[in-house]
């Protein structure tokens, strides 16, 4: 077809089919492509068209030539839908990455104990320089795993704010370590009746805080004060008597609070068999007091000295039977045993090291028994779970001799009385007990009792 072109004035006629119309040609200018969420980005486009059409690819829309979005952590895509008056439409694409860092740590950390704090950069790369800074000369350098994540092991002294950063991009949200104060509180002396004795505490760090001290002797109260770390009481020793110590923290900022509790007992310096007097009751008293089985005496006697041997076992001291220094010193602040198992809550343990017996009684140690297991050359006392299916009243005669109220728990072991149990392992296999126990053992663990032997 023939096209003619007609000039009027300045204008140019066209007749024939209309020429095709071209989309709008545009660039896209934006403030920023990279930066710590959240990012402030702002988008322009350059050219002309009818209408702008942005889609920012995290959900959010916005029209206009000039537009301005906050992104969140992440790698988005921006894309820009312009569309001149005759609808033909452009698009334009642009990335932009918001770069965050997570931080999370343990709320409290012991003090010069090692803590861990882990973390993330998103979106996510590896090998990515990052540092996390604390308090002042903390500062810790680390890297991205593949996956994104990272974490620093540090040692905590001080309290306060860590962070995470990488160079001046992004920053994580701080996160805040208390310290639990390292209380150390001792007794300087033997503790034996007009001996020098006393009571000493101290806090690190020092400026951790001061320390509240509460003394009480046989209940009454004697010191009640707020001292500064280190700390030095003498305690009266003129007369028998049960001291008990508190000693708390009052803490400092970014300090928590830490609290010792001790008893510590005036006492004569020595007692072995056949000894007498109060000493000697407060020993069985305080001995009974810690579940040991122990007769309510003023008289050193063959029943206290089973409860001075079980005491030693279990503290790992030397089976002597005397109670020494280093007896006292260990009765101020014992070990307590635990149950080994919790099922069921009321059992009875037999620990072949240690030597002793276990009563337990609602998942605790109600009654510790000094025993004496195998020793004897080809004799061995069986290790395992088993019930009590067989008891007899009295004594009971059997081929390596009379078993007093045994208790037996599997084929001829039983837990038996006898009236030799020495401090270590002396049986064909049974386990001994001493004979002023036995009945109590007999009458207290019925048919069925759970018996572990370890």
């Amino acid at each position: 077809m023939r096209r003619v072109f007609f000039v009027l004035g300045v204008a140019l006629l066209s007749f024939g089919p209309a020429a095709a119309a071209a989309p709008p040609d545009l660039t896209v200018e934006v403030s920023r492509t990279n930066g710590g969420a959240p990012l402030k980005v702002t988008f322009t486009a350059v050219g002309e068209a009818a209408s702008y059409r942005w889609d920012f690819g995290d959900g959010s829309t916005a029209d206009g030539r000039s537009v301005e979005h906050t992104y969140q952590a992440g790698r988005w895509t921006a894309s820009l839908t312009a569309r001149s008056a005759d609808g033909d439409a452009a698009t334009k694409t642009v990335s932009v990455t918001a770069r965050g860092l997570t931080l999370t740590g343990p709320e409290r950390v012991r003090y010069a104990r090692w803590a861990v704090l882990r973390g993330a950069l998103i979106p996510a790369d590896a090998s990515v320089p990052l540092t996390v800074a604390g308090p002042p000369g903390v500062n810790l350098q680390t890297r991205t795993k593949q996956d994104g994540t990272f974490a620093v092991r540090l040692r905590v002294f001080r309290p306060g704010l860590y962070t995470a950063t990488l160079a001046d991009v992004a920053s994580s949200a701080p996160v805040r370590l208390d310290v639990v104060p390292q209380l150390r509180t001792g007794l300087v002396g033997s503790g034996a009746r007009g001996a020098r004795l006393v009571f000493a505490a101290s806090v690190r760090p020092k400026d951790a805080g001061d320390l509240d001290v509460t003394i009480t002797r046989n209940g009454g109260v004697v010191a009640d004060n707020t001292f500064r770390s280190p700390v030095r009481i003498k305690l009266d020793t003129r007369r028998l008597a049960t001291y008990r110590i508190r000693v708390s923290v009052q803490p400092n900022e970014g300090f928590t609070n830490a609290v010792h509790i001790m008893r510590a007992s005036v006492v004569l310096p020595r007692l072995a068999y056949g000894a007498r007097g109060a000493a000697v009751s407060q020993l069985a008293a305080n001995l009974y007091e810690l579940h040991y089985a122990t007769p309510f005496t003023t008289m050193f006697d063959s029943r206290l000295l089973d409860a001075v041997y079980a005491f030693q076992k279990v503290q790992g001291l030397d089976r002597t039977g005397v109670v020494d220094a280093a007896f006292w010193r260990q009765l101020i602040a014992p070990r307590r045993p635990v149950p080994r198992y919790l099922q069921p809550a009321s059992h009875i343990e037999i620990d072949k090291t240690h030597q002793v017996l276990y009563v337990v009684r609602g998942g605790r140690v109600a009654l510790i028994v000094p025993v004496s297991t195998a020793g004897l050359a080809g004799r061995f006392t069986p290790v395992g779970r088993f019930s009590i299916y067989r008891k007899v009243a009295g004594f009971d005669p059997s081929p390596l001799g009379t078993l007093y109220d045994p208790m037996y728990f599997t084929g001829g072991y039983a837990i038996h009385g006898n009236p030799s149990v020495p401090p270590y392992p002396a049986s064909h296999g049974c386990v001994r007990v001493p004979m002023w126990i036995a009945p109590h053992l007999y009458e207290t663990n019925p048919y069925g009792e759970t018996v572990y032997v370890y």
